[in-house]
């Protein structure tokens, strides 16, 4: 859950840094930097889904800044497509 979660918060506001992400979820920054690992092509273990960018911020080399790869975005489009046929579904029930 914590995944999607931080999937959603980058769909939202590309662009943020994973302190940010932290302030916004509440996950620790340990716990976000895995799982930021994995979302993105840099998981230490196990295979990375590759649906986030880490680009690191031209005025602080510290700053990792998130933003969805052309994976990411065709995921969160489909599950938005995928919730807005349920939306309709129960609108029309």
């Amino acid at each position: 859950m914590q995944y999607a979660v931080c999937l959603l918060h980058i769909s939202y506001d590309e662009g943020l840094s994973l302190t940010e992400l932290t302030k916004k979820t509440g996950i620790p920054l340990s716990t976000a930097s895995r799982i930021i690992g994995a979302l993105s092509d840099h998981r230490q273990r196990g295979q990375a889904f590759g649906l986030v960018t880490v680009k690191i911020s031209t005025t602080e080399r510290r700053r990792k800044m998130l933003y969805l790869s052309p994976h990411g975005k065709k995921i969160i489009q489909e599950i938005s497509q995928i919730l807005g046929q349920h939306s309709d579904q129960r609108l029309r029930a």
